[in-house]
């Protein structure tokens, strides 16, 4: 997993998933459905949402220990969420 990747979601846009950065998905697109690009799963946005040197992070909802991009509990072995949005 790259840094870049780190910092990015998916947001539903008219009916379809296109992959934004976390600062994007929090400005433009904040009532908007996200997801995890890795285990699809939904999640939010962390951090400040005004001022200027904001440290924005991804959280799911719904924790899931087969998700890479969770630091804390990934078991090592990717899998979908149990409750992944398509």
């Amino acid at each position: 997993m790259t840094k870049r990747d780190a910092l990015t979601c998916e947001v539903q846009i008219d009916g379809a998933w296109c992959a934004v950065s976390l600062d994007e998905a929090a400005i433009n697109h904040p009532m908007d459905v996200k997801r995890c690009p890795a285990c699809h799963g939904q999640v939010m946005i962390l951090g400040a949402y005004s001022g200027p040197n904001v440290r924005r992070s991804m959280s799911h909802r719904r924790s899931h220990n087969g998700c890479p991009r969770q630091a804390n509990g990934y078991t090592g072995t990717p899998s979908p969420h149990p409750q992944a949005l398509k």
